[in-house]
C-alpha cells in the first residue's frame, strides 16, 4: 500500500509539474447595463397650441405689466396732478387686463375639459378687474381737478383690481389636475417664459 500510494503521489508530482499548460480561464465578458427605453406619450400637438397660447397670454400680461411698473412718472405737486396720475395707472391695468381677457376668450376650445374650466376662471378674473379699473378712471375722470375726494376710492379701486387677479400668475400651475395638458405644457414655448 506504500508503494501505491507513492506511486500516486509522484504521478501527481509529474502530472502538475509537466509540459502541459494550464487551461485557460474563459475570457472575461463585461455586462453592459441594461437599458429600459420608457415611451411617456408625446402630447398632442392641438393641446400644445392651446397651452402656448394660454401661458403666452397670461406671460404677456405679467410682462406688461413689470414692464409699465419699471416707468416711473414724477410725483405729482398737485391734487389735480395726483388725479391725473391715477387715472393713468387705473387706465393701465384695464388696458392690461382688458388684453388679456381677450387673448384668453379668443383661444379656440381646450383638447380637455379642464382647460376650459380654467380659462373661464382666468377670464372672470381679468374681467372684473378690467371693469373695476375702468369704471374708477372714468368716475375719477368725472370729478372736478383737485377734488382730493375723489382719490381714495381710486385708489381702493386699484388695489382690489390688482386683488381681483390674484392666482392668475402661474398658468401651469392651474392645469396640473390634467396629465395631458401638462404634457403639453412641458413643449411649450409660451409656458418657459
Amino acid at each position: 500500500m506504500k508503494i501505491a500510494a507513492a506511486l500516486l503521489g509522484t504521478c501527481l508530482l509529474l502530472t502538475a509539474c509537466g509540459g502541459t499548460t494550464p487551461a485557460q480561464a474563459p475570457p472575461s465578458r463585461s455586462l453592459s447595463p441594461v437599458e429600459t427605453v420608457t415611451s411617456s406619450p408625446s402630447a398632442d400637438p392641438a393641446a400644445v397650441r392651446w397651452v402656448d397660447g394660454f401661458c403666452t397670454a397670461i406671460h404677456d400680461y405679467r410682462e406688461r405689466t413689470n414692464r409699465e411698473a419699471e416707468l416711473t412718472p414724477p410725483t405729482p405737486g398737485t391734487v389735480a396732478e395726483a388725479q391725473k396720475a391715477l387715472s393713468a395707472e387705473l387706465g393701465g391695468i384695464a388696458a392690461r387686463t382688458g388684453e388679456a381677457a381677450g387673448k384668453l376668450a379668443a383661444l379656440p376650445p381646450a383638447p380637455v375639459p379642464l382647460g376650459d374650466t380654467v380659462r373661464q376662471g382666468f377670464v372672470a378674473k381679468f374681467t372684473k378687474a378690467r371693469d373695476r379699473a375702468a369704471g374708477a378712471k372714468a368716475e375719477l375722470d368725472r370729478a372736478k381737478p383737485g377734488n382730493q375726494a375723489s382719490q381714495g376710492p381710486a385708489a381702493q379701486a386699484i388695489e382690489q383690481a390688482q386683488r381681483d387677479i390674484d392666482g392668475t400668475y402661474d398658468p401651469v400651475g392651474a392645469i396640473t389636475a390634467s396629465p395631458e395638458l401638462m404634457r403639453a405644457a412641458a413643449t411649450a414655448p409660451g409656458c418657459k417664459a
